[in-house]
């Protein structure tokens, strides 16, 4: 069985208040990504797996989203550093300035200080996959890519960045594909924050957008890829939202 859940970016505390419905004997952890942007306490949260996937093991699986690349690339970019460089790095970047001023320092020296300081968490960030699937399930950031006839020759751009081409496709594989990256707010009719289902019940994003006012989802799921269940955090709240299944399919 698996728990799945997606894009804290950054938001910790709601992620260990979600994390409190998972059973670590029973279900393996599936993250998909963007553990970081935006929030205030991105290495926190890239700490806070690295502790998990160290006590649990296998039990913890953890994909890369695309704010997770994005950061990873401006890191190795040396003296072009600015190229990766976005706006919502700066409270990323933040948080891993724990005692020093980071506006004392070009972006250059930013990625050079957290190079330097923040080898394990780095080092963790470039061992997460682009996706990870099993007989009945596939897990990915994004989405994939159906006009490529094996999908999984896909460049990483597809994994980390797709959208419409891939939620609005009719195109199928014979797993159950969940994804985060697109806020289900942009795919439910209601505009609600809930985990999205498509009408063919082989798409489900999790996204609730937390870091914007949303929420975090966590989803519960059997080995063939039917929901349990479902949980969320509002952003801000300490209160977990259960969802049944019949309120989600």
């Amino acid at each position: 069985m698996y728990f799945v859940v997606s894009d804290p970016h950054g938001c910790l505390r709601e992620l260990k208040i979600l994390l409190r419905q998972w059973d670590p004997k029973k279900e393996t952890l599936i993250f998909l990504g963007d553990a970081i942007d935006r929030g205030i306490d991105s290495l926190g949260v890239i700490q806070y797996l690295m502790e998990l996937e160290e006590k649990y093991g296998e039990k913890v699986i953890v994909m890369r989203g695309n704010h997770d690349a994005e950061f990873l690339a401006w890191l190795g970019s040396g003296e072009m550093a600015g190229i990766f460089y976005s706006t919502s790095q700066e409270e990323t970047i933040k948080s891993f300035y724990v005692n020093r001023d980071m506006t004392r320092d070009t972006r250059q020296q930013r990625a050079e200080y957290i190079l330097r300081n923040y080898r394990k968490e780095i080092r963790f960030m470039k061992s997460m996959r682009l996706f990870y699937e099993t007989e009945h399930v596939l897990f990915v950031h994004a989405g994939i890519d159906f006009t490529i006839p094996d999908w999984r020759k896909a460049g990483e751009g597809t994994f980390l960045w797709i959208r419409n081409a891939f939620f609005e496709s009719e195109g199928t594989i014979d797993k159950r594909i969940l994804f985060g990256h697109t806020p289900t707010k942009y795919l439910n009719d209601d505009r609600s924050n809930k985990v999205w289902v498509n009408y063919m019940g082989d798409k489900i994003g999790i996204d609730g957008g937390c870091v914007f006012g949303g929420q975090l989802n966590g989803i519960a799921l059997n080995e063939k890829g039917d929901i349990r269940a479902a949980y969320a955090v509002p952003f801000g709240s300490e209160q977990v939202i259960y969802y049944a299944k019949g309120e989600i399919e």
